[in-house]
């Protein structure tokens, strides 16, 4: 009967952790699709200049770090589910609000706001499926759940350049309002989980500090994550320009990102089995390794094939430090922490992605973008470094510490979940 009742909790696909990877999906295609719209729109529109069309893009990014660290701190105390329907709703409406701006300057405020949205629907379908998945298969459903992140990287930004190319700037909009709406409905029939309060945890809400609002400790693989965040931001901001400065227009540049997409994907699946099965080292030394020899191979290429085969490297490196960092980040946290914890991954992922290309960026016009993706391909490996003095030295993320932690958590969980049935049993 036991053996039963522990294959029950070992259980990973239910409806609504499906319901959970389709709206993250959606609500990150919309993202994507967007970031390449809003500039395109704002210079048709206004004939803005470059940089204020940027702007108008990035603050949807700026919008979303605002969000993330509240959200993180208050969801449990909100309700998931309310957090979740807010948070969708408002996704949804502000849409609706683009081709209304009058001016770029109000535009940028939708972005800004729309970015408010983000930030608290990607944070609160972070924290649900944390909750859905079984502790123990927390590396393979965190992989399953951001290959969402992965299609999306490619399907957006492919719809965008397509919609901007025609001119059709609309039919953005109407995908758009199609997609928030369906992303609506979906988090309407999710059921969330929604965690035991304590008393005592009421009383502290009203106290600010820094550890109400970031998970002291899932700062140390979050900081990881900034790096690869900073690394990735780079390949994000500049190929264009750097295919542009080279030479290398074909093949390699239109279909970077669709091989970078591909090996994120098929790396998904292996990273979580991996990450389940054996601990966090075996996958993190050879991520960040992989994303030091793309940077490498991308400073010094010189024509299609080495760009594709620097986007493959990128693909793998990229894509499982961000799904490791996550399930570890979560994992690091008591299960009344994993709101904070989630938000203080996204938020460091976030700014490693915001901060890389003004800081390395800054070097393009005295040494090049090959001392860029150089510098980029150093930061990789100190983040080698860095993971081994924060965390690998103090086996922090072993399999046989792993099991110990998770083993804790479950009975600290089933003690606050007998706490307040007592509770609710004396008042009746």
């Amino acid at each position: 009967m036991s053996s039963v009742s522990e294959a029950a909790s070992e259980k990973l696909w239910s409806k609504d952790y499906v319901f959970d990877i389709g709206i993250n999906f959606l609500v990150y295609s919309v993202h994507f699709l967007l970031m390449l719209w809003s500039t395109a729109y704002a210079i048709h529109t206004w004939n803005a200049s470059i940089g204020m069309a940027g702007l108008a893009s990035g603050l949807f990014i700026v919008g979303a770090l605002f969000a993330r660290i509240p959200a993180g701190r208050f969801i449990d105390f909100v309700g998931r589910r309310k957090m979740f329907l807010g948070g969708t709703s408002l996704f949804f409406l502000l849409i609706l609000c683009y081709e209304l701006a009058p001016t770029l300057g109000t535009f940028m405020v939708v972005r800004f706001l729309h970015g408010l949205a983000f930030g608290t629907t990607s944070t609160a379908a972070s924290t649900v499926v944390a909750a859905l998945v079984p502790l123990k298969r927390m590396g393979t459903g965190i992989g399953y759940f951001t290959l969402g992140v992965t299609l999306a990287s490619a399907i957006g930004p492919f719809l965008a350049m397509n919609i901007t190319q025609a001119g059709a700037f609309s039919l953005g909009i109407e995908i758009c309002s199609a997609a928030t709406f369906v992303i609506f409905l979906l988090s309407f029939f999710l059921k969330t989980p929604e965690r035991v309060i304590l008393p005592s945890e009421r009383e502290d809400l009203h106290h600010i500090s820094f550890d109400r609002f970031f998970s002291i400790k899932a700062l140390g693989i979050s900081t990881i994550a900034f790096m690869g965040g900073v690394c990735y931001s780079t390949v994000l901001s500049f190929l264009g320009a750097y295919t542009n400065a080279i030479g290398v227009t074909g093949i390699g540049a239109t279909c970077f990102f669709l091989c970078f997409a591909a090996t994120s994907f098929i790396s998904r699946p292996l990273t979580g089995f991996l990450l389940d099965n054996y601990g966090g080292n075996i996958v993190i030394y050879p991520s960040l390794l992989c994303m030091a020899i793309a940077m490498s191979i991308i400073a010094r290429a010189t024509s299609d094939i080495p760009l594709l085969i620097g986007a493959l490297f990128l693909g793998f490196g990229y894509g499982t430090v961000t799904a490791s960092c996550h399930a570890l980040a979560v994992h690091c946290a008591p299960m009344h922490q994993v709101g904070i914890a989630t938000s203080t991954y996204f938020v460091l992922l976030d700014l490693g992605i915001g901060v890389g290309p003004y800081t390395l960026g800054s070097f393009v016009p005295d040494f090049g973008f090959q001392v860029v993706y150089i510098g980029a391909g150093a930061i990789a490996l100190l983040g080698i470094g860095l993971y081994y003095y924060l965390l690998a030295r103090h086996h922090r993320f072993t399999r046989h510490q792993m099991d110990r932690d998770s083993e804790a958590k479950t009975i600290v969980a089933q003690r606050r979940q007998h706490f307040y049935e007592k509770k609710l049993s004396l008042q009746h």
